[in-house]
């Protein structure tokens, strides 16, 4: 399993393509929904991440970059289609409440270097422990860090 930060931006990017994460993946529940890939993107890096390291199962990390926060947590359900066209489909596992500023906290945390949270790259990995501290300075619940949403009752 990888952890993935992937940012959109409500009123589009290099590629034309525009997103709203709390609007277009979180609205939906837990249901499944299509999200980015290579048509997506016109950075080489994510091309290749895609072809090659992406993978369901994966947790994400969705930031909206035009709020400057994290608005949750999806877990990579399945890609689709050949290299070069590879496509995304993404389930909500943990929404918050109101969007964590990242920038805000990471002065003095392993994440003030990282590249996922510093870099442009609309998709880039964190490793673990980027990504266990992101989980604490968001008080998400550790569950996500294994990609599962909250038991059913």
């Amino acid at each position: 399993m990888r952890y993935w930060l992937y940012k959109c931006n409500r009123y589009g990017g290099p590629a034309g393509y525009s997103g709203d994460w709390r609007k277009q993946v979180f609205a939906g529940g837990k249901a499944e929904v299509q999200w980015g890939g290579d048509y997506s993107t016109c950075s080489p890096e994510v091309h290749n991440h895609l072809a090659d390291t992406v993978d369901a199962g994966d947790v994400i990390v969705a930031y909206q970059t035009d709020e400057r926060s994290i608005i949750g947590f999806c877990t990579i359900t399945r890609m689709t289609g050949p290299k070069g066209r590879r496509k995304i489909w993404l389930t909500p596992v943990y929404e918050l409440s109101t969007g964590f500023a990242i920038h805000e906290h990471k002065h003095g945390t392993l994440l003030e270097q990282s590249s996922a949270v510093n870099g442009p790259v609309m998709l880039r990995e964190l490793d673990r422990a980027e990504m266990t501290k992101l989980v604490q300075l968001c008080a998400a619940p550790e569950r996500v860090l294994r990609g599962k949403s909250a038991k059913k009752r």
